[in-house]
């Protein structure tokens, strides 16, 4: 099943590992040192060896370094996501202002499925750990409703409704765009939490695509982290 989601990577410190080594290694120089000779890969496996290693769980140094990242997403999975977080920055893409994808359905200039998010056909759990098939009759339906919708939303705003007003016709699986930024420190902590087995599908899929660009920025300490604490909802400290 391809993921449904996208994250790109706005912008990042450009070093992370080195800027944690320095943190780091201030805390117990006598010396003023803004920078090292140390590669990037040999400040990760300090970072490690120094920090997170047998279960220091010392995560301080690690809050220098910052990525941004932009995540499309429906808007369920969104607030799930921003309601777990600590210590990272939202800028989510307002409804008020961006109502015109919704009106490009209604026109038939863009399928309802660039829009409004179906969950795939598939077999599912529920909470409470049950079973159930979700085919493509279902699936079919759900995008009936999405279009509906989309045109009476088209309908209100012609009548002169405004955006704010006019997307209570919405039903909430509508894509939204989302800008977070985090240090290292709190990505691990968002991944601790939604990276578990029974933390719903959308949002995992989402965190797949997190760990993706975190493991491309800090490659020693991410895979540490996933040799040991990955998918354990063990709570970065």
């Amino acid at each position: 099943m391809s993921n449904p989601f996208r994250a790109e990577v706005v912008c990042a410190t450009p070093l992370p590992q080195s800027a944690t080594f320095i943190a780091l290694h201030n805390d117990y120089s006598e010396d003023f040192c803004p920078a090292t000779s140390l590669d990037e890969k040999q400040c990760g496996e300090i970072a490690i060896k120094r920090l997170l290693a047998n279960k220091r769980g010392h995560f301080g140094p690690a809050e220098h370094a910052h990525l941004t990242l932009m995540i499309q997403m429906d808007h369920n999975t969104m607030v799930q996501l921003r309601t777990h977080r600590v210590g990272v920055s939202f800028d989510v893409q307002s409804m008020r202002y961006t109502g015109e994808r919704i009106e490009r359905v209604a026109r038939g200039e863009l399928p309802v499925e660039e829009v409004f998010y179906v969950r795939p056909a598939g077999v599912y759990t529920d909470r409470e750990g049950g079973s159930y098939q979700w085919s493509e009759q279902q699936i079919a339906r759900l995008r009936t409703l999405a279009t509906n919708a989309a045109l009476d939303y088209a309908d209100l705003r012609a009548e002169g409704v405004s955006e704010e007003h006019a997307r209570y016709v919405l039903p909430t699986s509508y894509f939204q765009n989302v800008v977070l930024t985090g240090n290292i420190r709190s990505w691990f902590h968002l991944l601790d939490v939604r990276c578990k087995s029974d933390a719903q599908v959308e949002i995992r899929w989402v965190m797949e695509l997190v760990l993706g660009h975190i493991r491309d920025w800090i490659p020693e300490v991410c895979n540490w982290y996933e040799k040991n604490r990955l998918h354990r909802a063990i709570l970065a400290p």
